[in-house]
């Protein structure tokens, strides 16, 4: 890969307290060709202060009132000259100073996502969040689960092709819009095993998470007909509890370890404040390569 422009957005309102760690984890970066932009929604508890104490380090950024998170990521998009795009918002940072020159060096030709890991900080422990991890996501990785767009980059002419994140929706938007990319556009994405973000867990979707699944519920059935999305739900379920039941067979095995996804290669615990325990497992084979499940094609959208 040739030393692509990547642009960072940071995205902020009234984030005083830490927008100031996040500016410096993305210009700490040792990858040498970065935009950086910050997109402020007319903060006015000091942010703006502690931007422009960076000014001169900082390639673009506006502070004025906006209509929510996605709006505000719109007009990052907007403003980015980079062929990809990294979404760092207040309170969240980079793993390491090396990490975007360790996601270049390993993006392959054709992808147009490449996604990573991230680590969810809760006050007294932390998890490691893998999100989708198959290669070639389909339907039923995708109809729950989701890429963390802190640990993407996104080649910015996706925006082009298919239109910027929805404001229709408050929580949800960067879930439909990897859906959309991926399940109904076919776009080639890229999962590496590298840590890429801390995101700590009192953001927007985290503290409502209701409200978040209720979204997604409205545009799946709006997408595939009421009746089709509970096939597909009871589907996943059942995907997921024969996923319970294979793991069961493993000695040790808790439940409540188990991933969201329907077939996990670890489970993860969090210990608190000491980090990650990461216990190994055997791959446990996807439904998928057990049975076919042709029926799965013939899911339409509704018109």
């Amino acid at each position: 890969m040739n030393n692509p422009l990547i642009s960072v957005v940071t995205v902020s309102y009234n984030a005083v307290s830490t927008i100031e760690q996040t500016i410096i984890s993305v210009l700490n970066q040792m990858y040498s060709n970065i935009e950086y932009i910050i997109i402020d929604g007319g903060s006015t508890d000091g942010t703006i202060d502690i931007i422009k104490r960076y000014d001169d380090k900082i390639t673009y950024w506006q502070s004025e009132p906006d209509k929510g998170i996605y709006d505000a990521m719109n007009k990052g998009i907007q403003k980015a000259n980079g062929e990809w795009i990294n979404f760092m918002n207040a309170g969240d940072v980079f793993s390491s100073t090396m990490i975007l020159q360790q996601m270049a060096d390993t993006l392959k030709s054709g992808v147009r996502i490449l996604r990573g890991n991230i680590i969810r900080i809760y006050p007294k422990f932390r998890v490691k969040s893998v999100g989708v991890t198959v290669q070639k996501p389909g339907l039923m990785d995708m109809f729950d689960n989701t890429f963390h767009h802190q640990a993407c980059l996104i080649q910015v002419s996706l925006f082009r092709e298919f239109g910027l994140y929805s404001t229709d929706y408050k929580l949800c938007s960067d879930w439909k819009f990897f859906f959309d990319c991926v399940v109904l556009h076919n776009i080639r994405s890229q999962y590496v095993d590298l840590t890429v973000a801390h995101f700590k867990m009192d953001g927007t979707s985290t503290n409502n998470s209701i409200l978040y699944r209720k979204e997604q519920e409205h545009y799946l059935k709006n997408l595939y007909g009421v009746e089709q999305f509970h096939l597909l739900y009871e589907l996943k379920i059942f995907l997921l509890l024969t996923g319970i039941f294979y793991l069961s067979s493993f000695s040790g095995f808790q439940p409540w370890a188990f991933s969201s996804n329907s077939c996990p290669s670890r489970v993860i615990k969090a210990q608190p404040s000491s980090g990650l325990v990461i216990c190994p497992m055997r791959r446990i084979p996807s439904i998928c390569e057990t049975f076919s499940w042709s029926a799965i094609g013939t899911v339409k959208r509704s018109s």
